[in-house]
């Protein structure tokens, strides 16, 4: 049972990271932008995955493997856009800046949840699966409850 809460809700948590509905928020420059677009690539493959794991779909175990390497390839190229923006960071706070340790700990703990996912779907184990995709969305709240605005 906790397998299953742990992974709806680190569905919806994921969903929010592309920005959700309306795009709202704080104002965003071109280095926030690039920022937000890169982690909106990257969640097509996540979400595919997600109504697998959920049983939305039927899981398809070589969609699921192309999908978790596809969404390990994207996951790293938004901590490309991490500088700040003078014009506008949109929702990162500026502890990111302010706390480079910490945030650098948080994007470690994400890529190697992300490295683990793609590993376990190229077994093709489902259960393994089901666990280190719910990993990968409780790596995405910790580093939004430190480092992203509130929605």
């Amino acid at each position: 049972m906790k397998t299953v809460l742990s992974i709806v809700f680190s569905g919806a948590l994921l969903a929010a990271c592309s920005g959700g509905a309306g795009g709202g928020g704080a104002a965003k420059g071109p280095v926030s932008e690039a920022r937000t677009t890169a982690f909106k690539t990257m969640m097509p493959e996540y979400s595919s995955m997600g109504k697998m794991v959920k049983g939305d779909e039927t899981y398809d175990v070589e969609k699921f493997k192309a999908a978790a390497a596809t969404f390990s390839e994207n996951a790293r190229k938004p901590f490309e856009h991490f500088a700040s923006d003078p014009q506008g960071n949109g929702d990162a706070l500026p502890a990111i800046w302010e706390k480079p340790a910490e945030f650098d700990a948080e994007r470690e703990k994400f890529l190697a949840a992300v490295d683990d996912l793609n590993a376990k779907a190229q077994t093709g184990n489902l259960e393994e699966i089901k666990v280190a995709y719910g990993n990968v969305g409780a790596s995405c709240k910790s580093c939004h409850d430190a480092f992203r605005q509130p929605k």
